[in-house]
């Protein structure tokens, strides 16, 4: 029997809480995660009577407390006519996503972590909760009171969770996943369904496939239970999620249900987890005044634009990705006219990784404190191209693209450094989505 009372994971099976699959057109009922979407695209999703949306996400003009009542209301409708239904027997779940990316997100990539088609496996289980960063469960972005405290209400009143918790760990044996592609009988990329081993879920979002398969044999739960016994585990997406979690957990609820949260557990080193940049557009600033911030601190290179877009768009990340070593800090810049290359003065970069005490993330960090502060009007884009649009329109008056950030710097920032990112420093590949695997805890 394992000792939890150790300095241990503690990962329990479940039942989880499914769309029901005799329903048709499951596709049209699941969303992405609750804060990944603009006005239009949750407009979208919640003109359908029966997609998930209407509890799982709150629209912007709707006040807090009439949400959790609206979102009570459908959730109870949904149990009701039998939309949501729960697995009979406490396991744990295969959740596999298969993706493609863009040719614009793919240029943002190393090419050596360019391919055809991404497929990731994570395990979703319940992870005992304990507070961030004291002692397994480790997370590397900044938790906002407000938005914990609007999915603390959510998950207490609702007695759910909605969706996964993303996080990894390191397994340089590849053990788990080993079992996964054993257990299914295939090897990803590939994707061969056995009648044996249908998903229990399987629908399309935005061209992803999101496929969940039951694991209930207890031997194969009970070897994947020790193969996480040592492990960290770093959140990559949900801090708010698991802030809410561990709010819920201190209730006086150590023996219950809401002590564990519903966690996807991906192994660091998958080559379908990636992590990508956001780019930064400013609405307002004084450009004789950046650009005597940009001056100071940089070494400039300018490029008219007179490349097309796609030439462009190689040019910076190529740029980009020249870097030497951490010290090296490079950004691009636009401000509608030219492409501008900013280099860092490399006696500078030392000079305030000294004073914080950090060398990852020194781009991101140098940014935000020489050049555009903590200012309310910036916006952040994945894509370089549409925050070149959003420059050309004169809604925002310049942009700056970074690099992306590996896993490993992540893990360095968190547990070497002890530091958090700025915000919006990491876009996590695959994204999970709402309404494919939820938990009922009470």
């Amino acid at each position: 029997m394992i000792d939890y009372e150790r300095n241990m994971v503690e990962l329990k099976p479940f039942k989880a809480t499914i769309l029901n699959p005799k329903l048709e057109n499951r596709d049209e009922l699941i969303c992405p995660i609750y804060d990944t979407f603009n006005t239009s695209q949750y407009e979208n999703y919640s003109a359908r009577k029966n997609n998930v949306i209407r509890f799982t996400a709150r629209k912007e003009s709707m006040a807090e407390k009439e949400f959790v009542d609206y979102a009570k209301q459908n959730l109870n409708r949904f149990f009701n006519d039998e939309s949501l239904i729960e697995c009979k027997k406490p396991s744990f779940y295969i959740y596999g996503v298969r993706y493609r990316l863009s040719k614009e997100i793919m240029e943002q990539l190393p090419e050596g972590d360019r391919r055809e088609t991404y497929f990731a496996f994570g395990l979703v289980a319940l992870v005992k909760v304990e507070k961030l960063n004291s002692m397994n469960i480790l997370g590397h972005e900044k938790i906002y009171e407000s938005s914990t405290l609007e999915r603390y209400e959510l998950m207490k009143e609702c007695s759910m969770n909605f969706s996964p918790i993303v996080a990894e760990y390191n397994m340089p044996n590849h053990d788990i996943n080993r079992i996964f592609e054993d257990y299914l009988g295939f090897s990803r990329p590939d994707l061969k369904i056995d009648e044996r081993r249908k998903p229990i879920v399987d629908v399309v979002l935005n061209g992803a496939r999101h496929l969940l398969w039951e694991i209930t044999d207890e031997g194969i739960i009970g070897k994947i239970q020790e193969l996480m016994l040592d492990k960290k585990i770093l959140i990559l997406d949900g801090h708010h999620r698991y802030a809410a979690s561990y709010r819920l957990s201190r209730e006086g609820n150590e023996g219950k249900a809401s002590a564990y949260t519903l966690m996807m557990l991906l192994e660091g080193e998958d080559r379908a987890l990636l992590l990508l940049p956001w780019h930064r557009c400013v609405r307002k600033c004084r450009m004789d005044d950046l650009w005597t911030r940009v001056k100071e601190n940089f070494v400039v290179e300018s490029y008219d634009k007179n490349e097309s877009e796609n030439e462009m768009s190689s040019t910076i990340y190529s740029k980009l990705s020249e870097c030497n070593d951490d010290f090296d800090v490079r950004l691009c810049m636009y401000d509608g006219k030219k492409f501008y290359l900013l280099r860092a003065d490399e006696q500078k970069i030392r000079k305030l990784a000294e004073e914080r005490g950090e060398r990852v993330g020194l781009n991101v960090i140098s940014l935000h404190e020489w050049l555009i502060g903590k200012p309310e009007d910036i916006v952040f884009i994945s894509s370089l191209r549409d925050a070149i649009e959003k420059v050309d329109k004169g809604d925002y008056r310049v942009a700056f693209f970074l690099k992306p950030l590996r896993i490993t710097d992540v893990e360095y920032k968190v547990q070497v450094e002890e530091r958090e990112f700025p915000q919006k420093s990491t876009l996590v590949l695959p994204k999970v989505a709402e309404g494919v695997v939820m938990r009922k805890f009470v």
